[in-house]
């Protein structure tokens, strides 16, 4: 059962006008979820405007709180805010960080030190076999492996860090109770217990197009850096990168045929400056510097070397 000021943050999750950022503003000013879930109309206005804010109110009274709280029991979920000293470290310090994070399995310390391996759902038997090798090297040197849980790399990437052994999580852009792509229905239950399915959408959210770039920046937010494994000139995993640079994380590509469609994006970023990557000891020569913590390393990825 959650706690008062759990439900809290989740009431002002579930609001739909309020996002990261709006949400960001309203706790600057007001200080807690609580408090902004019993604001008058007017002093929300003086934050978002009167049309927004009156939204808002609207809203606030349709919350279907129990409908929520039903489904996270019945699929065994936890709920992660941003008051809580679970909530991922490297994901806080982004510019719009998640109110509120689903949560099936778990999210360790240690997932700080995570990479993140992205591509096209379209992928050929080498991009496959790109994103198998650098994950299961990566996972093996003690790295959490993140990716989106789609079909192609992300699913390449997952069970890869698997067959090591390796912590891995996988940020859907739906809600926990609903399995997108099916056929991942046998990888998602062992990631939960190897590491974690996470989302911002709540429950009975179904995936629809416009919510996978929004989850993008979560997958390169929770990450030291973000490796594109193949990526077509329009392709999300272009997207993750972007954000990727605007959060200040590594950028790397791992390159392909030249004349291949799928590996348009990727080259594109190699011109702009990303990272070559012909084997896992590019990403850890890059990131080796971001291991150290409080002067702590990380012995396991270190000594491997």
């Amino acid at each position: 059962m959650l706690d008062e000021k759990k439900l809290d943050w989740l009431k002002l999750a579930l609001i739909p006008e309020i996002g990261p950022v709006r949400g960001s503003k309203l706790l600057e000013k007001f200080g807690s979820p609580g408090e902004i879930l019993r604001l008058a109309l007017k002093d929300i206005a003086s934050v978002l405007g009167q049309s927004l804010a009156c939204e808002i109110v609207r809203q606030r009274k349709k919350i279907d709180l129990d409908k929520q709280l039903g489904l996270i029991k019945r699929y065994n979920v936890s709920i992660l805010t941003q008051s809580d000293s679970a909530y991922p470290q490297n994901l806080r310090n982004i510019f719009d960080p998640p109110l509120v994070l689903f949560l099936k399995g778990n999210i360790l310390p240690e997932d700080s030190l995570s990479i993140a391996l992205v591509g096209t759902r379209m992928a050929s038997v080498y991009g496959m076999n790109m994103a198998s090798k650098i994950s299961s090297s990566l996972g093996q040197r003690g790295l959490t492996i993140i990716s989106g849980g789609a079909r192609g790399i992300d699913t390449s990437s997952h069970w890869a860090a698997l067959r090591v052994k390796s912590r891995t999580i996988a940020v859907l852009g739906s809600g926990l109770d609903i399995v997108y792509p099916p056929e991942n229905a046998r990888l998602f239950k062992q990631i939960t217990e190897r590491g974690g399915l996470i989302s911002e959408f709540p429950m009975g959210t179904v995936p629809l197009r416009q919510n996978f770039p929004r989850r993008n920046r979560i997958i390169s937010g929770m990450s030291l850096g973000v490796v594109v494994i193949e990526a077509p000139k329009k392709s999300g995993a272009l997207i993750t990168a972007s954000y990727a640079l605007e959060q200040g994380r590594e950028v790397f590509c791992v390159p392909g045929q030249a004349d291949s469609f799928t590996m348009k994006g990727s080259h594109q970023l190699l011109k702009e400056g990303a990272k070559l990557v012909e084997d896992v000891d590019d990403i850890i020569e890059e990131i080796e510097p971001l291991l150290y913590s409080g002067r702590r390393v990380h012995e396991e990825i270190i000594s491997y070397r």
